[in-house]
C-alpha cells in the first residue's frame, strides 16, 4: 500500500495533538479511511487538503495510517451557494458509510455528483433530494419499494413506512403521503419535475436518522 497512489476526497478532519490532523478520506479502493498527517499545522501546503478537491494520496498500512503524500488531482469549482450542501453531504458520508470497506460505486457517484453541483442551476431542494436519494440507493435503502406488489397509478396516494416502504392509503392527512406520480418520477429520477420535494425530504430525513442510529446529523440544523 505504501507505493500505491489512491484518489481521495477529504470528508472530515480533526486536530490530533498540538500540530497533527486526522483526515477522514473517502477512496474508491478502501472506502472511508482515517489517516493522520503529522505536523500538519506547520506545513505550508496544508491548504491543498480541501474538501472540494480530488486528491492523489499515499498512506501506509497501520491501524491509523500515516498520510505520506498528497497532491491535487482535480479541483472542483463548487458554487458558493452549494458549500453548505457539500458540508452536509460530507457529514452523511462520514456518519452513514462504514469505514475501511471498498466503495467503488459510491465513490463514483460522489465524484460525479460534485461535478454536477459545480455546473447545475437546479434549485436547492432538487440538489439535496437528488443526493439523498442516490446515497440511500447506494447504501441499500432505496425508497421506491412498495410494501406489496401494487401497481403504481399516478392519482393513488401512498404513505411511507421506514420498515416496509410505500403502501397505498386513502388518507391525505399525513405529511408523509405522496402521490403515485411522485413515486414514478423518483423511479425515473426525474427530480426536477417532482412537486412534493418537501415531503420527499421529510421521508429521506427519517430514513437517514434511522440509519445513523445514535449518531446525530448536525447539518440538519442548517439544511432546511
Amino acid at each position: 500500500m505504501n507505493d500505491e497512489l489512491l484518489k481521495a476526497y477529504i470528508i472530515h478532519s480533526r486536530s490530533y495533538g498540538e500540530t497533527s490532523i486526522i483526515f477522514d478520506v473517502f477512496t474508491k479502493e478502501l472506502g472511508l479511511v482515517s489517516t493522520i498527517l503529522k505536523g500538519a499545522k506547520k506545513r505550508k501546503d496544508i491548504s491543498q487538503l480541501h474538501t472540494s478537491r480530488e486528491l492523489n494520496i499515499q498512506i501506509n498500512k497501520s491501524n491509523l495510517p500515516l498520510l505520506l503524500k498528497y497532491e491535487i488531482h482535480k479541483t472542483i469549482p463548487i458554487k458558493s451557494k452549494h458549500l453548505t450542501l457539500l458540508m452536509y453531504f460530507n457529514e452523511l458520508i462520514y456518519k452513514l458509510v462504514p469505514k475501511n470497506q471498498p466503495q467503488r460505486n459510491l465513490y463514483d457517484f460522489y465524484s460525479n455528483y460534485l461535478d454536477y453541483m459545480s455546473k447545475t442551476n437546479d434549485n436547492f431542494d432538487v440538489v439535496v433530494v437528488g443526493f439523498e436519494l442516490l446515497l440511500l440507493k447506494n447504501l441499500g435503502y432505496g425508497i421506491t419499494s412498495l410494501s406489496s406488489n401494487e401497481i403504481i397509478q399516478s392519482n393513488d396516494i401512498f404513505i411511507y413506512d421506514v420498515n416496509s416502504g410505500f403502501k397505498k392509503t386513502n388518507s391525505k392527512l399525513s405529511f408523509d403521503c405522496v402521490s403515485g406520480e411522485t413515486i414514478i418520477k423518483i423511479q425515473e429520477f426525474n427530480i426536477n419535475q417532482i412537486t412534493e420535494l418537501k415531503k420527499i425530504r421529510s421521508i429521506t430525513k427519517k430514513i437517514i436518522q434511522e440509519i445513523a442510529g445514535n449518531k446525530s446529523i448536525k447539518s440538519f440544523d442548517i439544511i432546511q
